[in-house]
């Protein structure tokens, strides 16, 4: 046995005790996809073509006014929670920020987005963004920041064939509840910032948002094992108008969690996520028809793909440097 074991090189013996072992690999088992419902879902639904280029193939958009604007929005605000909270220092716990600080915050988030590729497209959209949320902070902080009971809250839940994320902006505890206990995640409320002005009732935009949030309760249920007390949007860019000195009553939309209509957000999402899945598999990303352009115009107008978008074809809409 050791004979047969024996091998032979240059006349020198090597001793191998392992040459008759065969190992037997096991099947490749395929990664379950993990589709996030901002980044993926809202995305594509928003324009697949688009979504195909700068998502699924990893091309950098030349303008990122957008991204700037909804980034710096939730960052500066996650750093005035935390503020409040004491997480970075123990000696601002309890304390609203003042003006100062919230300028501090945004311009550290700035400095970082730059170093990323990714600034304000002119002075004025930065300016706009700063004192919309120094505004928020003054409005906003004395009766939100004590209620705060977790930010970037992050949520997800297995469907058939994927894995279904989300991050909710803000969990709100309970006015009735100072302590905000997490033994009683019942009485919480999701609120989701948007950095825009409330959209029309009856526009896509304003049903996709909603559908946002219900699937954010159905996942929040599956972490917590209750649907949240409420579900809120907050449109930030409600506050623009400099006269401003309380909350207008369009800043809040409060989104209703039906069973009925927590069921359907989850169809449509399924629906999507076969959609992605299947336009990864034929990498065939069309472009939105005519009438869903008009509804995202603000997108189109500065995409960089717009130029050989059959979208844009028919000359509904003339084409402009944005």
């Amino acid at each position: 046995m050791v004979e047969e074991s024996r091998r032979y090189l240059g006349g020198i013996a090597l001793f191998n005790p392992y040459s008759k072992v065969r190992v037997t690999s096991k099947p490749e088992v395929p990664a379950i996809p993990r589709l996030g419902l901002t980044s993926d879902i809202i995305g594509f639904r928003r324009c697949p073509r688009q979504y195909g280029f700068f998502v699924e193939k990893g091309f950098v958009p030349a303008h990122t006014v957008q991204i700037f604007y909804g980034t710096i929005i939730h960052e500066v605000l996650d750093r005035a929670h935390h503020h409040f909270m004491g997480f970075e220092n123990p000696s601002t716990k309890g304390k609203i920020p003042n003006d100062r600080d919230i300028v501090n915050y945004f311009n550290e988030v700035e400095h970082a987005l730059k170093a990323h590729g990714i600034r304000s497209i002119n002075e004025r959209l930065r300016k706009q963004a700063r004192e919309i949320l120094i505004r928020f902070n003054e409005i906003e902080g004395p009766y939100l920041y004590p209620l705060v009971v977790d930010t970037e809250h992050r949520i997800r839940g297995a469907r058939k064939e994927y894995l279904m994320e989300g991050v909710v902006d803000v969990l709100v505890g309970s006015e009735t509840d100072p302590e905000n206990h997490p033994e009683n995640p019942s009485v919480w409320e999701i609120w989701d910032y948007k950095g825009q002005k409330r959209p029309e009732k009856e526009s896509r935009a304003l049903q996709s948002y909603e559908y946002q949030m219900r699937v954010y309760a159905a996942l929040y249920k599956i972490r917590n094992g209750c649907l949240p007390k409420a579900a809120k949007l907050y449109f930030l860019n409600e506050l623009r108008d400099d006269s401003i000195t309380s909350r207008p009553s369009s800043a809040i939309l409060k989104v209703s969690l039906s069973t009925k209509e927590i069921g359907k957000a989850l169809n449509e999402f399924d629906k999507t996520a076969e959609q992605i899945m299947k336009a990864k598999e034929n990498d065939s990303w069309i472009a939105p028809n005519a009438l869903h352009v008009e509804e995202i115009k603000d997108t189109c107008t500065i995409c960089d793909l717009r130029w050989s978008c059959p979208a844009w074809a028919s000359k509904r809409f003339s084409m402009q440097v944005p």
